[in-house]
């Protein structure tokens, strides 16, 4: 698995304090992995990092997620 990748984008423009809830799906594929010795996608099960932010330069927010 890639140590960082953009997996969903959305531009959202808010005046000064203005504060909007945004929804970006995650496609199953991009907690995937192609595995060599399976021969096959296999879901990366566990906990993940999710990076929010303007660029991956400017990350905002930090957290994980559970795959399942």
């Amino acid at each position: 698995m890639a140590v960082r990748q953009l997996v969903g984008f959305r531009r959202v423009t808010l005046a000064p304090g203005e504060a909007q809830e945004v929804t970006v799906r995650i496609d199953g594929r991009a907690l995937s992995y192609w595995s060599v010795e399976d021969h096959a996608w296999v879901k990366a099960i566990g906990r993940r990092p999710l990076y929010v932010g303007a660029s991956s330069r400017d990350l905002r927010l930090q957290t994980e997620i559970d795959v399942q």
